[in-house]
């Protein structure tokens, strides 16, 4: 009886599986990497976008504050009254401004107005401007100096007012004006 010799196929030692295996690792891995990365650049862009409307809200009422002082619509007579610190008088703030749940209760502005932020006024006394020497010292018209420290916060729109609280930012000023 005559074989017939049939043609050998190589056998496969199941190397083109391994590689394609690999390769589907390999891009798994960095699909995985990138979705990450996505998800981290996106909470830095939004804890931006809280930090800038947050620093907007305080320069706002850093300014509504200063054209109160400045219009007159505020005088020391005010002063002791909530908001209002006569440091001459020895009295102190008693919170720290940087910490936003420092900031219940203080400032003049209440209810849903102070809702995205505050602000207080110090009283820190009188000074002149540009005195040099004793001689133009008695000839120098006094001014009244106050600083103005004003918070501006961010908030979710969910949830009761503390747990929405998602940034801070505190801008101070001072100014000097007269009677």
């Amino acid at each position: 009886m005559n074989q017939v010799n049939a043609p050998r196929h190589p056998r496969q030692q199941g190397m083109a599986l391994l590689v394609v295996l690999i390769m589907l690792i390999v891009v798994g891995v960095m699909a995985v990497t990138g979705n990450e990365d996505t998800q981290l650049q996106t909470r830095m862009l939004m804890n931006t976008q809280f930090y800038d409307n947050a620093y907007a809200e305080a320069e706002s009422l850093q300014q509504q504050a200063e054209s109160r002082l400045l219009e007159g619509e505020l005088t020391l007579d005010d002063f002791g009254e909530d908001g209002f610190y006569d440091l001459t008088a020895g009295e102190s703030l008693d919170f720290d401004p940087l910490q936003a749940d420092a900031w219940d209760g203080e400032g003049i502005l209440s209810g849903n107005a102070a809702a995205n932020g505050n602000y207080v006024i110090e009283y820190l006394g009188e000074t002149t401007e540009g005195v040099l020497n004793d001689d133009n010292l008695s000839s120098s018209r006094l001014l009244n100096a106050f600083r103005i420290t004003a918070a501006g916060w961010s908030l979710e729109s969910a949830g009761d007012l503390e747990s929405r609280k998602r940034a801070l930012a505190v801008v101070q000023s001072e100014i000097m004006m007269a009677d």
